[in-house]
């Protein structure tokens, strides 16, 4: 099985794991901030002056003139939310996605959080939980030479188990020095998967984006960036950074145990 992907160094692959170690203290410290009344900037201030108070640089903000640290997408808006005055109000379904800088290595991950969580509503439980749900047992499969095609079907068939869409023209992506590196990965098969699998030293951030519904996404006028369900149900995300090993893999960043 054929890859061109570039194979990390132990020296690489440690600064990638401490950069991981920083961008999940940094989501536990966010995901306890998403109350009601709270904006999505103040969010962004947070994040920023954890960045900045342990010397570290911020990875998405200004890449492709993206403004801010953080991508908070609320309720319908599926991914690239820019911060701003909106204040979190009781049951939003908000997305939050960050990237670290440490020493030009990047991690990347993201979390879904209900505000105030809501445990009888089936709707948001199965959304949210289902998709953490199918990335943690997708991930299990994932060893050297394992064909991408093959996992993106696991991933497919434990969402599609549970009655959740996935978005199909997002993908997930591979982790070095740059945010998004080639090539990115759908999460259902293609025929351009066939040929390639995982190589132990590979970092990717793996990341199911889902719907309740809707399996694509819409742009507003009045927002370029933003991009909406097509239906204008709610989605969730969850993703990790993660480093395949001779054996299995090691997740490097991301919120595990919630």
């Amino acid at each position: 099985m054929h890859t061109s992907m570039p194979i990390k160094s132990q020296e690489q692959i440690d600064n990638i794991r401490e950069s991981g170690k920083y961008l999940t203290e940094l989501l536990w410290l966010l995901y306890a901030q998403c109350k009601p009344g709270i904006s999505t900037m103040e969010l962004e201030v947070y994040a920023e002056k954890f960045i900045v108070s342990h010397n570290l640089v911020w990875a998405f903000k200004w890449y492709n003139w993206f403004p801010a640290n953080l991508c908070v997408s609320n309720n319908d808006c599926v991914v690239h939310g820019i911060p701003g005055q909106e204040m979190l109000k009781l049951w939003d379904v908000l997305k939050v996605d960050c990237w670290i800088d440490y020493k030009w290595w990047i991690s990347d991950a993201a979390f879904t959080i209900v505000v105030w969580w809501d445990e009888y509503n089936p709707g948001w439980a199965k959304l949210i939980k289902g998709t953490k749900f199918a990335l943690d047992e997708s991930i299990k499969i994932i060893k050297p030479w394992v064909v991408w095609k093959t996992f993106a079907k696991h991933m497919q068939n434990q969402l599609h188990d549970r009655w959740i869409s996935i978005i199909k023209n997002l993908t997930w992506h591979w982790v070095w020095n740059s945010v998004h590196e080639e090539p990115h990965i759908y999460n259902r098969p293609q025929s351009s998967m066939k040929k390639r699998s995982f190589v132990e030293g590979m970092v990717c951030a793996i990341e199911p984006i889902t719907a309740l519904w809707s399996e694509s996404y819409i742009e507003k006028p009045w927002n370029e960036r933003n991009l909406y369900t097509s239906q204008g149900d709610l989605w969730a995300q969850r993703e990790y950074t993660i480093l395949i090993t001779k054996w299995w893999i090691e997740v490097l960043a991301g919120l595990q145990t919630i």
